[in-house]
């Protein structure tokens, strides 16, 4: 079947023109890897390996700090055969999708948090990496001066308003190969100044991504919204009776009426697509019959 989609995060309008670059590169190597009959495990990890190694998403290389100023992140990978693994609250690696990965693959465990990831990726062989970025080092600092002068808030109450700065984007990938196998990845460090150990949508399946032989879906956005709606598991159901797109759009009506600010992508069963956000855009791009499609979605 072959087919791949992508999402750069379900977010503002800033770094559009290198969001959209990465994004592109991503899903061009992913589908590169289907072509040359490759997995669609290898296929989502590739994209969104490199997504992680782009400054410009909230994931991996560049992610936002938590309110003590340091990178928390969560990762995640399921397939259609309900094959599951998960990292939350890991520190200092480069690719926690790879770690997520290893999860799956290599423990009896679904989800590894905190110090015992940390330790499972030290076993896996993982070099030591500090994900921070004078870019988010200085958010951060912007941030935290709003803290200390008590501004308002959006997601959390008790912290400053910073929206037009706000920083959920989550990156994460589906694909299909040539033997009708689903894989979706999901990588973030969940929203900036969160509290040490949040866990947002991410590694919550169900919640920020969901396969099984209906289809798969990743989502982005303000994690717990996502949660509280189990929003992927919900848009993967609704493939039983209706298309990738159609499924998504409905998704989205109910996020809608709860407030919720979020961004889906999909594919069904029958290799078809669908992408839908709620956030003011949406970097996504996917790859069909060899045809690229790019949108913003702004």
């Amino acid at each position: 079947m072959n087919v791949i989609i992508v999402h750069g995060g379900a977010g503002t309008k800033r770094d559009l023109l290198e969001r959209k670059e990465a994004v592109i590169k991503a899903v061009e190597s992913g589908y590169k890897i289907l072509e040359e009959s490759g997995s669609a495990i290898d296929a989502a990890i590739k994209a969104t390996v490199i997504l992680e190694d782009s400054p410009y998403f909230n994931a991996g290389t560049g992610s936002g700090l938590n309110i003590e100023g340091e990178v928390e992140m969560d990762a995640s990978i399921m397939t259609d055969s309900l094959e599951c693994g998960a990292v939350a609250c890991i520190k200092n690696v480069k690719n926690p999708i790879l770690i997520a990965k290893f999860v799956m693959e290599k423990t009896d465990h679904i989800i590894l948090s905190g110090e015992g990831a940390q330790k499972f990726a030290e076993i896996m062989g993982v070099r030591s990496y500090d994900p921070t970025t004078k870019k988010s080092k200085t958010l951060y600092n912007k941030l935290m001066r709003k803290i200390k002068a008590g501004q308002g808030t959006r997601y959390f109450p008790r912290l400053p308003n910073f929206i037009e700065y706000y920083n959920t984007d989550t990156v994460g990938a589906i694909a299909v190969d040539e033997e009708g196998k689903f894989a979706v990845t999901n990588s973030t460090a969940g929203v900036i100044l969160k509290l040490p150990g949040r866990l947002g949508d991410t590694p919550v399946f169900g919640a920020g991504l969901y396969a099984n032989e209906l289809g798969a879906v990743s989502a982005t956005g303000h994690g717990e919204g996502i949660i509280r709606l189990c929003l992927s598991k919900e848009a993967v159901d609704l493939m039983k009776r209706n298309s990738a797109q159609k499924s998504v759009s409905i998704a989205i009506r109910k996020a809608k009426r709860y407030n919720c600010r979020c961004g889906l992508i999909a594919i069904d069963r029958k290799g078809r697509v669908g992408w839908g956000h709620t956030a003011d855009a949406m970097p996504s791009a996917y790859i069909k019959n060899g045809k690229l499609t790019y949108k913003d979605w702004i």
